[in-house]
């Protein structure tokens, strides 16, 4: 059992070595271990090392067959996960190129696709679609607001950039969801520093409100003292969004925030809209109404619903 807690293993692994079902499912509810597919699982002080990750996912990767989309975002250091599936491993998902068996495993969603040598790249031992391959099938095949995460993460990562993106979507022209992935990839902001800041917004220019100016800096003599998320020069409106683990966890965390909005505004006048993700996700037009008082104009809200 020792030897396990030091590498990824499968559940044919944990038997051979007499580890129950009982202590497996105890080991993952203390946080020990992690279980990012059926049948496989993941020592906690190993998930941010990539080499584990790509041990970890070749042990279930089906010969011929590259590590795509989520699971390939996830190996890159790129999380996609929504807010509903945090607490949930990634989606195994993985392409097998046009005229090879598709393989059939109740965990992995596997494609058939077009997959050039190009397209494939080596992280850690594991084939995976490139970043660009990954970040475009992202932006065609998933919603919005998952899409643009996506493109924003990884062009912010250097990984790839928006003209690479650009060039690589120039033959997919006509193509299923090309045209979501183009619209996605018009809207990158490679400065974005966090998904929650690509989702905010997605959500304020799909309200049909003027795209905001990302990382505004505010300096006073020439030294940056605050920098906001995005907003509206002009106008001196900030928009920010904050996360639970940062902003909203502790009652501290939240005083911290209001007295340093307070103090923006009083030395440098800008008012700053905070978002959490229910403004984002949830159904009342709470930012954009605020946003749009804020700004002094009127527009009629789109209606949208992300899924």
């Amino acid at each position: 059992m020792t030897s396990l807690l030091d590498r990824p293993f499968t559940r044919r692994d944990a038997d051979a070595d007499g580890l129950t079902g009982i202590e497996l499912a105890a080991l993952c509810a203390s946080g020990e271990l992690l279980h990012p597919s059926k049948g496989l699982y993941l020592p906690a002080h190993l998930a941010d090392d990539v080499g584990a990750r790509a041990l970890a996912v070749s042990l279930v990767l089906p010969r011929g067959a590259a590590l795509a989309r989520e699971s390939a975002a996830w190996l890159m250091g790129i999380d996609v996960r929504p807010p509903a599936r945090w607490q949930q491993p990634p989606l195994l998902e993985c392409l097998v190129p046009l005229g090879a068996v598709r393989p059939e495993r109740p965990d992995l969603n596997a494609f058939v696709s077009d997959l050039p040598l190009g397209d494939v790249v080596d992280v850690a031992g594991v084939p995976c679609t490139s970043p660009t391959r990954t970040a475009l099938d992202l932006a065609r095949y998933r919603p919005a607001f998952i899409g643009l995460g996506a493109v924003d993460a990884f062009t912010h990562a250097g990984l790839t950039t928006v003209s690479e993106l650009e060039a690589a979507l120039r033959p997919l022209r006509g193509r299923r969801f090309v045209r979501r992935a183009r619209d996605v990839v018009a809207l990158c902001e490679p400065a974005t520093e966090s998904m929650g800041e690509s989702w905010s917004r997605l959500r304020v220019v799909e309200a049909g409100l003027p795209r905001p100016q990302v990382q505004i800096r505010l300096r006073e003599n020439g030294v940056e003292i605050y920098r906001l998320d995005m907003g509206y020069d002009v106008e001196q409106v900030g928009i920010e969004y904050d996360g639970v683990e940062h902003h909203l966890k502790t009652r501290e965390q939240r005083l911290h925030d209001d007295a340093r909005r307070a103090d923006i505004q009083d030395r440098f006048g800008w008012r700053v809209v905070p978002v959490t993700a229910e403004d984002v996700f949830g159904r009342r037009p709470v930012l954009e109404g605020t946003v749009m008082e804020l700004l002094g104009i009127s527009v009629e809200i789109r209606r949208r619903r992300w899924t």
